[in-house]
């Protein structure tokens, strides 16, 4: 009986990897971007992996796995954020903070055809966008979803996620001046 139960677990946990390791990178690299921390990230995937692991069943029925994907971990995101701002013992952890890690590891993957200072430039541009903007910009932009992919990870409507994008593509424009020529190409 208990080798049989054995199999069973097993036989859940490699449907669980064989799911879910396609979409790793893709998860770590935005919940680097959310974090801005590569230590943070581990943990939010390892967070987000956890809670995942009892329902492979679910898992296995989901249409288009990696937004699905996104959207868990950016709710787990925003879940953990919203429980650090209510308990001050946790200590709010500033956006400077983490902002030079963000700024030197966030990756060539950003925009491949950008020099390191224009990349650099455009990382910190990015930084000056309200959070929806930039949740919004890097979903749509750098990792590649849709609008109404974005719309259905964000818990909002189509609409505004192209609203936002066209602000946000607006505000970077006027934020990077000479490079902004190359952003209107690159998306």
């Amino acid at each position: 009986m208990k080798i049989w139960c054995f199999d069973r677990r097993r036989a859940r946990e490699d449907r669980f990897v064989a799911l879910v390791f396609p979409h790793l990178r893709p998860l770590y690299r935005l919940a680097y971007r959310l974090t801005g921390s590569a230590d943070e990230a581990e943990d939010l995937i390892q967070d987000t992996l956890a809670a995942l692991l009892p329902q492979v069943a679910e898992l296995d029925a989901v249409a288009r796995l990696r937004p699905w994907l996104a959207k868990v971990l950016y709710r787990r995101f925003v879940d953990g954020y919203r429980r650090q701002q209510r308990c001050p013992v946790n200590g709010a952890v500033s956006l400077d903070d983490g902002q030079d890690a963000y700024l030197s590891d966030a990756g060539a993957d950003l925009m491949p055809d950008l020099d390191n200072t224009a990349r650099l430039d455009l990382q910190r541009a990015l930084l000056t966008l309200p959070e929806s903007w930039r949740n919004t910009v890097l979903l749509h932009d750098v990792e590649g979803y849709t609008a109404a992919e974005v719309a259905d990870i964000l818990g909002t409507e189509t609409g505004t996620v192209k609203s936002r994008l066209h602000r946000a593509r607006k505000k970077l424009q006027q934020l990077l001046g000479a490079e902004a020529e190359i952003l209107a190409q690159a998306s």
